[in-house]
Order: structure tokens, then sequence, then C-alpha cells
């Protein structure tokens, strides 16, 4: 996948993004199970003051009660889309995406 987005000629910058890959996936490794529960509840959370943030800004006129009502809308979206199986996670073959080996 980083192959298609950089030049054909850019090794160098390959070797670096393959590298940081690297110690990052070696970083999350070493994280506790709790540690990775609390992040996944911290990035959860940084993401719903997000989306409060865009639907007061979209529509200024609307009050808490009907931003967390568009909140809800789009969960019930979202958990239709699921349980009609639209969707499905498709794993990367070997040696494609960010986790390839050189």
């Amino acid at each position: 996948m980083a192959d298609e987005v950089l030049p054909k000629g850019d090794d160098e910058i390959r070797q670096l993004q393959k590298r940081i890959d690297q110690t990052l996936l070696r970083r999350a490794a070493a994280f506790t199970m709790a540690e990775k529960f609390r992040m996944g509840c911290d990035l959860y959370d940084a993401g719903m003051r997000w989306l409060i943030q865009i639907l007061k800004a979209e529509h200024p006129d609307w009050n808490d009660e009907q931003v967390w009502q568009e909140i809800d809308r789009r969960r019930a979206i979202k958990r239709q889309v699921e349980e009609a199986g639209l969707f499905v996670v498709v794993e990367e073959e070997e040696g494609e995406g960010g986790s390839s080996q050189p």
C-alpha cells in the first residue's frame, strides 16, 4: 500500500517508513491489555468530543438534546449497516500494507 503512494525511486523514504511502522508496532506490543483498553476508551471519548463540536458548529441553533439525538440517529444507521452485513472486514494478504517485511 505504501509503495503505491511513494515514487518508485525513493527507497530511502520507504525504508524510513518501514522503520517507523516497526517501531510503532513494537511500542504497541509492549502495552498491557489494560493500557490498550484505556487508550481505546480515550480515543472514543476524543472522537465523541470532536463529533459534538462539529455538530454544534454545523447547527448552532441546536441544543444539547438535539445534538445527542443526531448522534443516536447516526449510531442507529451504523447498527443497521453492520446488521445488514453491507461492509465486512477484509484481512490484508501477507506482503501488503504496513505489516509487510522487506
